[in-house]
């Protein structure tokens, strides 16, 4: 009688698992609503980007302003807040908008005493256009602050004015943050849409 012998050394084989990869349809479909996403994404975010630059540019020149206010209180002087092109004198500011500001001891009648710019500041994103109104245009780009906290002239009248920091991409709604300057110290920052970007 012959003895079989079963080689159970070798248990039941696995079946081979098939990898499986992306389909062409499913690809297509990945790229499509990823292009629906970045054309709806990337605008916003660039409008977010700009409104944020605009805010950042108006609350510089608000806080120039206010540290002028408070300097001329604080020294019992005339300070001056005043368009300057180098950071360290003040001048008119040209036709293309402001370029930087300086605070400083004022000097008569104009400008501030030579050596002492006490803050400067400059323009954020060559994006943005700093336009300042008329009554300011006219007292050659300089708010004079006295002792008391007022809002003066080069002449020392009363100052009223606006300085409008301004997008000209009309997208962004609003693209302009006007500065409000009032002779008594009031200041104040408004959200506008201004589509040409004129003065104020």
């Amino acid at each position: 009688m012959a003895l079989v012998v079963a080689d159970i050394s070798q248990g039941p084989q696995p079946q081979a698992h098939r990898l499986r990869g992306f389909t062409v349809i499913e690809l297509m479909v990945t790229v499509a609503v990823l292009t629906i996403v970045l054309t709806v994404a990337v605008p916003s975010f660039a409008n977010l980007v700009n409104g944020n630059r605009l805010n950042a540019q108006a609350n510089l020149l608000l806080a120039g302003i206010e540290y002028a206010k408070t300097e001329a209180v604080k020294s019992n002087a005339t300070v001056t807040f005043c368009h300057s092109a180098n950071g360290s004198s003040c001048s008119a500011a040209p036709a293309a908008g402001w370029q930087g500001w300086i605070v400083g001891l004022a000097a008569n009648p104009s400008g501030i005493e030579a050596g002492s710019v006490m803050r400067a500041g400059t323009l954020e994103s060559p994006q943005l256009v700093i336009l300042a109104s008329e009554s300011l245009s006219d007292a050659d780009d300089q708010i004079r602050i006295t002792p008391q906290g007022l809002l003066r002239t080069g002449n020392r009248l009363p100052l009223q004015a606006t300085l409008r920091v301004c997008h000209p991409t009309s997208s962004i709604n609003p693209n302009s943050r006007n500065l409000r300057i009032r002779s008594g110290g009031q200041l104040a920052v408004i959200s506008e849409q201004n589509a040409d970007c004129a003065a104020p």
